[in-house]
């Protein structure tokens, strides 16, 4: 008797943790440089540089790259910024030893605080948030089907299960070029800039994987004028680009993650000789995991007829996921300045960044709670102080559907901001206006009795001269056919025939079962 397996081949989650690594540091202001004022603006971001494991230890090294608007006092160069990158390691423990497995890493800036010491340093401070998830390829083998099974009856069923078709890291190089509008002066000199991603999307395609999105550009200037005005432009520059994957094609789910590292952006001249172009670059990282759903029919049991026939089980335990659910939330807020900030004469940049704090399930919802923080960059009344920010918090609560979720059942839930606009309401109030964009997988974890191998013992040899010639059988309960038969190991089909029957029995029918057939 040949026994014919299926694989189904999966990432399962070993372990994970997660943990807050603390970057602090003092940082002097380069020597070309002019003082330091009032800091008015700044961004962090987090790139990740090394890994490398060594039973349940994790050594990761990385780098917090900071930004920094600020204001100086020295005539003439009144607007000004910084960039730099703090170095930083840390050992990470996991409950399980995760040597050849792939690790996956995910680090945000929670919290970030730049202080000012004096004129000439200032204090760079991040809270870091670090996920770390250890996963290893794995195969469940089930019997799917038995050879050379004339005597032998088997059952079967369907169990859904999830098989990972691509599990990879990859890299894009983004390249964007653009001219300023008309009415902008040509650059002098390039004071501050940011290139953010934002709305990344996966589809996938035959043997590939459609990526797009938009890159976030925002740039601030000295004109080239006699008065050298302070210029500003921001735009969002969408972006399309393809991932070559074998065996991708359309249905499957796409669990992708997406981050811009080694950004630039270089001013070039136009044909007039002008400092008019903006040539932005960037490196699209990509964590790309594709999945397939489908149901897999199972040999369950089995019952010979010339034979003592018995099945081998061993409990599989393999990950499934439940579903994949996206949503969007429109947030809408008027931005109000305080009594000590001058008026807005007009609004530079803002920006929006979502901080969920608390995730609670309702039934079959999850309610996730928390707030948006709602930067403002804006040109001010006031000639003393040309830029300013304002800063606010605007809590917010979404309620995502989850049915089918159990409370067994692992889910991950990701935000990010997939649309916001600032409006100029009046010279002290202003208006912003966010989509939120939320997704959340959810895995259960399965444990199936497969039928891995089959013992076989022939009859005893009086067992045949034993049996009656027929019994009369009562259906109790939900009892199916097919477990009558195995308990009296005659073929299911030779019950229907002697007696008669359709072979959908239900609870008080009377079956004869023939012994005939076996001699």
């Amino acid at each position: 008797m040949e026994i014919i397996k299926q694989s189904i081949h999966m990432n399962r989650v070993k372990c994970r943790n997660a943990l807050r690594v603390t970057v602090d540091d003092d940082v002097n202001v380069p020597d070309n440089k002019p003082d330091v004022g009032t800091i008015v603006w700044k961004g962090a971001s987090v790139r990740l540089n090394e890994k490398k494991s060594s039973g349940t230890r994790l050594f990761l090294e990385g780098s917090l790259l900071y930004r920094v608007l600020y204001l100086s006092e020295e005539e003439g160069a009144s607007v000004q910024s910084m960039r730099g990158e703090l170095p930083f390691d840390e050992t990470i423990e996991l409950p399980e030893a995760c040597n050849g497995d792939t690790i996956t890493l995910r680090a945000d800036v929670e919290e970030f605080e730049i202080g000012l010491i004096h004129s000439r340093k200032i204090a760079v401070r991040a809270l870091l948030g670090v996920l770390v998830q250890s996963e290893e390829l794995h195969d469940v083998r089930a019997t799917t089907e038995l050879a050379e099974t004339e005597h032998v009856h088997t059952k079967k069923r369907m169990i859904p299960v999830t098989s990972i078709v691509a599990d990879r890291k990859d890299t894009a190089r983004l390249r964007e070029e653009l001219s300023l509008p008309s009415g902008k002066e040509s650059i002098g000199e390039l004071l501050y800039w940011e290139l953010l991603l934002r709305n990344p999307e996966a589809k996938a395609r035959e043997d590939r994987l459609e990526a797009k999105g938009e890159l976030s550009l925002f740039a601030l200037w000295k004109g080239v004028g006699e008065e050298g005005i302070t210029e500003s432009y921001e735009v969002n520059l969408p972006f399309q680009t393809e991932f070559d994957i074998s065996g991708c094609r359309e249905g499957l789910i796409e669990d992708v993650v997406f981050r811009l590292s080694n950004e630039n952006l270089t001013v070039k001249p136009d044909e007039d000789g002008e400092e008019r172009i903006l040539e932005a670059e960037a490196v699209l990282e990509a964590e790309l995991k594709l999945y397939e759903e489908k149901e897999m029919e199972i040999v369950s049991d089995l019952f010979a007829t010339d034979a003592l026939v018995t099945p081998v089980l061993q409990v599989e335990e393999y990950e499934n996921i439940l579903f994949k659910n996206d949503s969007r939330f429109r947030v809408s807020e008027r931005l109000p300045l305080p009594e000590e900030l001058p008026g807005i004469l007009q609004i530079c940049r803002g920006a929006v960044e979502i901080k969920p704090d608390v995730c609670v399930r309702e039934e079959e919802h999850l309610r996730l709670s928390g707030s948006l923080e709602v930067e403002l960059l804006y040109i001010s009344e006031e000639d003393d102080r040309p830029l300013l920010s304002y800063h606010r918090s605007v809590p917010f609560s979404h309620q995502i559907e989850v049915r089918g979720l159990t409370p067994e059942s692992m889910y991950d839930v990701r935000c990010h901001v997939a649309d916001a606009s600032f409006g100029m309401v009046r010279s002290k109030e202003a208006e912003v206006k966010a989509e939120l964009a939320f997704s959340v997988l959810a895995v259960e974890n399965r444990k199936e009795a497969v039928v891995v191998d089959v013992t076989r013992e022939e009859f005893a040899s009086d067992y045949l001269e034993n049996l009656p010639g027929m019994v009369g059988y009562t259906v109790k309960g939900n009892e199916c056919l097919w477990d009558i038969a195995k308990r009296y190991q005659v073929a299911p089909e030779e019950i229907v025939r002697v007696t008669e029957h359709p072979g959908d029995v239900r609870e008080g029918d009377i079956l004869l079962i023939s012994f005939f057939c076996l001699s």
